[in-house]
């Protein structure tokens, strides 16, 4: 399976993205992603999908 094709998910709980988060934050489509290690998370619904 691709790379690409990876959907992890992780709670909201486990740590809340936004302002000063100490993510880097980037704009993707209609959505923001932040940097976390080696890939990026994005908010969906209650949890964050790992892109």
């Amino acid at each position: 399976m691709p790379l690409s094709d990876t959907h992890a998910e992780h709670a909201v709980a486990d740590h809340q993205h936004g302002d000063n988060c100490g993510h880097q934050a980037i704009s993707h489509d209609d959505h923001t992603d932040y940097v976390h290690g080696t890939h990026h998370h994005a908010l969906h619904g209650d949890h964050y999908d790992e892109h």
